[in-house]
């Protein structure tokens, strides 16, 4: 119903009408309330000055609109792109100072584009399905529209009609057309501006400003509702509606939901300024301002957890502080949003909300950033899986562990299901590899994504999850992926001090079934919160199973016999992903039933201890191995292996301990309190796991492996005693 009364107001709003200008992101009241305020308020003075400066120095330079020839990184990629920054401060220094000087320097350069565009054809840099003209491909035309068109909006008034007319006959329209449709030779822009990805999200939100900028509402219906103008195949309307989990999850993972939050809220603003009838911050329950909630919250110290392909980037990130900004304007009673801008964001934006924001801060009205353990359901229903985000219920141990159970993420997704993470201290414990690129560098593959993105980054054994027979989940094939997704039993945070959530997958290798529980318990005893991983394989034939943990720091000890190799490596195996690493020693424990390897990072030490028997092999290994362009990041995994398994149960407690202070040269409590890990029962129906510590104190996992119903009675006989619980996981501690 909410979607058909959407439709319909629609319909009303989208009448012909005159556009007011500015109307973007910046308005004409907006406007007329910075110029009576300025130095009033500091933090938007300082954006203005910085928005001035960029201007000045736009001013002080000659145009320059090359002919592209470059990828990622290189002159004439870089100069378009300093060229639509340059053009939306001068656009906005127009509107706030009345300098004609500014809004002459955005008409001179949009001629200039409309000189060039019509003689272009496709990219000579052909990387991309979807070649753009002054890109290499279209996603960056798309943005270069966005924002352009803001600056556009700004200067609208000042151009002359013939001016106008000439820089939509030869620019705007034929870009707009070429986003939506492509061109003779190449018509996949079509599939892509209907598509449901981040692409689109940019192109729909580059056209529909545009549109609004030009007064063009057949643009702008094709924007909202794709290019068949219905809303059923593609538009804005429905990425808000499929790319968004319930929870306000980007099916992409925290890294792009980053990149596509910037046209979803930039556009969404513009409607918002335009059509305000329509109420898009309230549409679907308040998404969009879901998705700025969640996509903080997926983050530690500021930087966002690393999902599917991911670069270190957070909080201070552009699209952040266009997306804060622009939520804290849409909902002024979000008062955390405040502290995000004023502890993590240097800047905000010249615009109606960014002045909004730097008000609201100056009047003292932020309220601290609360994190908190969540579920974050994957899906347009919320039924495609999740990630599942830990948090330490002290806010002063700072730790956080996530175990990603989703669905494969579009064409950024790895190849990774049930992966385990674990961040503290400030620093990555148990990391995400993320993806191989250089950003931007264009000796490194003209800056896009490397071909060991595909070869290592995205397979199964760069994260820390069950590997089997060598092999990355779906056999790395992207079509099988995206059929399937992770199923997750249950989530529970309720519970002082455990928190506890567990997934299956029965689809990524053929023949197995995986399930991994993962528990963060505080006791009485540990020094520091412990994370308890039970990961079973089931399967009726025999397979290999490997158990790789990919570690930050530097190795401490170990309890078992191991063998270095000291004059010359070798690859760990031929298999995608193994062919990368350089196996750096290895070892058997003939002696205990359990196994423990501790390592340091920062100023304290990590232990994590695993049930093994004789004949688990275990290695050490690091990335850099069949790399001849250097392309790898140097990261080291311990990897646990087991061979001729059918079933198999890796249950491992990790502990984190001590501390180390250089400067004084003093550690303390850099042994694991930890005695030994072991099963007490595994079977099909029910799994208990016992952890012993020092003292005699343990901590016992009783899990049912088939009924995980809340209300269901459970009793498993083992050699220490039977145990009953009520619900589908128990966890004990003594």
């Amino acid at each position: 119903m909410k979607k058909i009364l959407f439709i319909a107001l629609l319909s009303l709003a989208l009448l012909p009408a005159r556009a007011e200008h500015p109307s973007l992101m910046l308005t004409r009241r907006g406007a007329e309330a910075m110029r009576a305020d300025r130095g009033k308020v500091p933090a938007f003075d300082a954006s203005i000055a910085r928005t001035l400066a960029g201007a000045d120095a736009a001013l002080a330079a000659p145009i320059a609109v090359p002919q592209p020839r470059d990828g990622g990184g290189g002159y004439t990629h870089e100069r378009h792109k300093l060229n639509y920054y340059e053009m939306v401060d001068c656009g906005i220094a127009w509107q706030l100072t009345g300098d004609e000087r500014y809004a002459r320097r955005v008409a001179d350069m949009l001629a200039a584009y409309a000189d060039l565009y019509p003689t272009l054809g496709f990219h000579p840099v052909a990387m991309s399905k979807t070649p753009g003209r002054i890109f290499w491909q279209t996603l960056n035309e798309s943005v270069w529209l966005v924002h352009t068109s803001m600056a556009y909006d700004c200067v609208y008034d000042y151009l002359t009609p013939a001016e106008r007319k000439r820089i939509e006959r030869d620019l705007f329209r034929p870009m707009a057309d070429f986003l939506m449709n492509g061109m003779e030779g190449n018509r996949e822009n079509n599939k892509v501006f209907n598509r449901m990805h981040n692409h689109a999200t940019w192109a729909t939100a580059a056209v529909g400003m545009i549109g609004m900028a030009m007064d063009d509402e057949a643009l702008v219906r094709k924007a909202l509702y794709g290019t068949d103008e219905t809303g059923r195949n593609g538009g804005f309307v429905r990425q808000l509606d499929h790319l968004f989990s319930p929870d306000g999850y980007f099916t992409e993972g925290a890294y792009y939901q980053r990149y596509a939050i910037w046209p979803f809220m930039v556009f969404a603003q513009c409607i918002d300024h335009n059509r305000p009838e329509l109420g898009i911050f309230d549409y679907r329950d308040g998404i969009l301002k879901k998705a700025v909630s969640t996509l903080l919250q997926l983050a530690y110290e500021g930087r966002f957890m690393r999902f599917n392909d991911s670069l270190e980037k957070g909080y201070d990130a552009q699209e952040l502080v266009y997306a804060v900004n622009i939520a804290y304007n849409a909902d002024p009673s979000n008062k955390q949003l405040l502290d995000v801008a004023a502890r993590y964001q240097a800047w905000v934006l010249p615009t109606d909300a960014g002045y909004a924001v730097a008000r609201d801060i100056a009047r003292g009205e932020a309220q601290p950033l609360q994190f908190r353990s969540a579920l974050y359901r994957d899906g347009r229903n919320g039924d495609e899986g999740g990630v599942a985000v830990m948090r330490s219920t002290d806010p002063a141990l700072n730790s956080a562990v996530t175990l990603k159970a989703t669905s494969h993420g579009l064409s950024h997704g790895h190849y990774d299901k049930l992966t385990l993470a674990y961040y503290d201290n400030g620093n990555e414990v148990l990391a995400d590899y993320g993806a191989a690129r250089w950003l931007n560098i264009e000796a490194k593959y003209k800056g896009h994504y490397t071909r060991e993105n595909r070869s290592f980054a995205m397979t199964t054994v760069a994260h820390n999850t069950l590997v089997v027979d060598e092999r990355s989940h779906f056999g790395g094939d992207y079509a099988e992926s995206m059929k399937h997704h992770s199923d997750i039993l249950f989530a529970d945070f309720s519970r002082e001090g455990v928190q506890v959530v567990s997934a299956r997958e029965s689809n990524a290798c053929p023949g197995v079934t995986m399930q991994r529980t993962v528990a963060y318990v505080t006791t009485p005893f540990l020094q520091y919160p412990l994370i308890l991983d039970l990961l079973r394989a089931e399967s009726d034939t025999e397979h290999r199973y490997d158990y790789p943990m990919w570690y930050c720091g530097q190795p401490v000890s170990v309890d078992f016999p191991y063998e270095k190799a000291r004059a010359t490596m070798t690859a760990l195996g031929e298999a995608e992903g193994y062919r990368h690493l350089w196996k750096e020693a290895w070892g058997r424990n003939t002696e205990g039933a359990s196994s423990c390897f501790t390592w340091i990072r920062g100023d304290r030490f990590y232990s994590l201890t695993t049930a093994t028997t004789p004949d688990t092999e275990m290695v050490f290994a690091q990335t850099g191995a069949d790399d001849p362009d250097f392309n790898l990041r140097t990261e080291k995994v311990y990897m646990l292996r087991e061979r001729a398994k059918r079933n198999h149960t890796f249950f491992s407690s990790l502990e984190t301990h001590g501390t180390y202070d250089l400067q004084v040269e003093q550690s303390d409590n850099l042994v694991s309190s930890c005695r030994g890990v072991r099963l007490l029962c595994d079977t099909p129906d029910y799994t208990v796991a016992l952890a012993e510590y020092e003292g005699g104190h343990r901590v016992v996992l009783c899990l049912a492996n088939r009924a995980t119903g809340a209300g269901k009675r459970h009793k498993a006989v083992t050699s220490e005693g039977t145990f009953e619980w009520t619900g589908p996981c128990d966890i004990r501690i003594d």
